[in-house]
């Protein structure tokens, strides 16, 4: 029978290390500033399905618009790894080889995200997501996902933790080298194949947080959730760009949480530049009435229009 690697294997050391790099970086949701507002783009028809179900979906990271994001990731962390094997004594080389191997496994390692920006109105976005001027943009208030968030987010289910996309390559490489020391400095009396195992699981969880520095501009947070084995919620399936992509429903995980019905931290929704701004924000404002979001704000983007 094939043991197929799973980055939950043991989500309790897994939550170890990744609470030792919060304290590093201030990134976990218990340290969002108290104003602070995140932003997420799509177009309508994503819109229509967010707000009517009150849902957002965390897609698999291999899965997701940008293949460049993993293999930057990847690439990044084969680099430090080979750099830190050469002076290595025996167990550790043993330990780095492991780790090598367990990254190049071509099993598809369940992380789920869902992905948000800390500027609003933000022009790049628009040209991803405002095609046939369908784009919006939804302000949410971070903290308001606690439910499914931290500690509140039970280990049978799985660990979901929001995390800051991180841009400067040393950055990046900190956060490689943090996760290679933390097992062997923590646990010295286990094998390098243990080690090797966790410091797998804690580097897949990172790689999707680690981008180009080129998008520094959009100042991403993610949404990360890895299911726990045996989790009792499941993935659902959707076609996009010609694949067969598993994602997460948070509404899903909020009924298995005992929250079914749980309303979304929506606190605004701007209509991104089009020539229909107007009749858009008149028909969003019908459609956030109808579904108990009458709180939530409508703007206009301020980018002009250019057809």
């Amino acid at each position: 029978m094939s043991t197929a690697f799973n980055p939950t294997t043991d989500p309790d050391r897994l939550r170890g290390f990744l609470n030792s790099i919060g304290s590093f970086s201030e990134d976990l949701i218990l340290w969002f500033n108290v104003e602070q507002k995140l932003y997420h783009y799509t177009n309508l028809d994503g819109l229509r399905g967010i707000v009517s179900n009150s849902d957002l979906w965390l897609t698999h990271a291999q899965y997701c618009n940008d293949e460049e994001e993993l293999t930057h990731g990847v690439r990044l962390t084969r680099s430090v790894i080979e750099e830190q094997a050469q002076p290595a004594d025996p167990k550790r080389r043993e330990y780095l080889a492991e780790l090598l191997r367990l990254l190049d496994s071509p099993q598809l390692d369940p992380v789920y995200i869902c992905c948000f920006c800390e500027k609003d109105d933000l022009l790049s976005q628009w040209r991803a997501y405002a095609a046939n001027a369908t784009g919006v943009s939804l302000e949410f208030e971070p903290a308001g996902f606690a439910y499914t968030t931290g500690p509140d987010c039970p280990p049978a289910m799985g660990l979901m933790r929001f995390w800051k996309v991180f841009y400067p390559p040393e950055t990046q490489r900190k956060i490689i080298r943090s996760a290679i020391d933390y097992y062997p400095r923590f646990e010295p009396g286990s094998e390098p194949a243990d080690w090797a195992r966790w410091t797998a699981e804690a580097i897949r969880f990172f790689i999707p947080t680690f981008k180009n520095s080129d998008f520094q501009e959009e100042k991403e947070w993610r949404l990360i959730f890895t299911p726990a084995a045996g989790s009792p919620a499941q993935p659902s399936y959707r076609v996009a760009r010609g694949m067969l992509a598993p994602y997460y429903s948070l509404s899903e995980l909020a009924r298995q949480l005992g929250r079914a019905g749980q309303k979304l931290p929506l606190t605004a929704v701007r209509i991104g530049p089009g020539p229909n701004k107007r009749l858009n924000a008149a028909s969003v404002r019908m459609l956030l009435d109808r579904h108990g979001y009458d709180h939530v704000r409508v703007d206009q983007s301020e980018t002009p229009y250019r057809g």
